[in-house]
């Protein structure tokens, strides 16, 4: 019988042949002290044991996998560009992506994670900007809509300051938008924009709902009213919805801020009710008009910022409306 120096001399080669690995302590069934004499069954045992020790502490997964301890033996969790390993009580850890709150855009790249504000930086103590509560748009998240026939040069662009509505000119009956989709339940969208362009009777820069089965949309705004401004709420229909003014409501007050100025707006759905507000600060609205959610649409399926001009009295002029901060959040 072969002595048990001579198996252990021989375990140690066989393992320093198939790996340069370190490997941590395995526990063998078999205790085999100096002078005893081998038997097989145990030797072949304490072979097997090593063997399922050394699987069990092999690398795991596909290449480049983190590696895990998962219950005694190793795991492995390959990452994409930007993920990181997250722990679950009681679970192996996840592969996961960190997810941007408010004011927050994260980049995602190989080997890097990048966490900016989306702020404007600019006008802090301006009252108007509340920079605070700014939500910085990105165009990228909004689609843009038109009616059949667009605004001359209609585009929907990124700025270093937010997300810009634009046209070269302002024919009658034209219209331009970017929406999203609104989610459910009760919402509010808030927004701080201004305007630049024609700013007549029905020209308006607005924040608009639209109804994408039964194509109508309605918009709430304040536009012109002969040398001052007014508060409308009007309902549009044709095309996907915004080609022809189908009527409105008027509201007039000095209190009013103008579309030329940046101002705050928020429209709110709360139940059976769509209610528009607007601030000076962005943290005072006074709530100016309030309507049923299904008063001309059935469907409430996208908002979104937009420009509609039905009679401009100066349809040559181009117009901008440059949304600054956009926020639309379950309530």
């Amino acid at each position: 019988m072969h002595r048990i120096s001579i198996i252990a001399s021989t375990v140690v080669a066989l393992l320093g042949a198939g790996s340069t690995a370190a490997y941590a302590q395995c526990t063998l069934p078999n205790q085999l002290m100096a002078g005893d004499v081998a038997d097989a069954t145990k030797v072949a045992a304490n072979f097997s044991a090593l063997a399922n020790c050394a699987d069990d502490q092999a690398p795991a997964g596909s290449a480049n996998a983190i590696q895990y301890n998962g219950d005694g033996s190793l795991d492995g969790a390959p990452l994409a560009d930007g993920q990181t390993l997250i722990g679950s009580t009681g679970n192996p850890p996840q592969a996961g992506t960190l997810t941007a709150g408010p004011g927050i855009a994260i980049t995602n790249g190989p080997g890097s994670i990048a966490v900016t504000a989306t702020g404007s930086g600019t006008g802090s103590s301006v009252d108007w900007l509340n920079k605070a509560a700014v939500v910085k748009p990105m165009a990228s998240a909004f689609t843009m809509q038109t009616t059949t026939t667009p605004p001359p040069g209609a585009a929907v662009t990124e700025t270093a300051r937010g997300m810009l509505l634009s046209v070269s000119s302002a024919p009658d009956n034209r219209a331009v938008m970017a929406e999203v989709p609104l989610p459910a339940g009760n919402w509010q969208a808030t927004m701080l924009a201004v305007y630049t362009g024609p700013a007549s009777a029905f020209v308006v820069p607005t924040i608009t709902v639209r109804d994408s089965v039964l194509n109508r949309a309605i918009s709430f705004s304040v536009g012109g009213n002969g040398g001052g401004y007014r508060f409308d709420y009007t309902r549009s229909s044709g095309g996907i919805g915004l080609n022809s003014h189908a009527g409105d409501v008027q509201v007039t007050d000095a209190g009013l801020s103008t579309p030329s100025e940046p101002a705050w707006v928020r429209l709110a759905r709360n139940g059976a009710s769509l209610t528009w507000s607007f601030s000076r600060d962005g943290e005072n609205f006074t709530p100016v008009y309030t309507v049923s959610a299904g008063d001309y649409l059935t469907n409430l399926s996208t908002i979104g910022p937009a420009m509609i001009f039905y009679q401009p009295t100066h349809p040559g002029w181009n117009a901008g409306y440059h949304v600054l901060s956009w926020n639309l959040a379950p309530i």
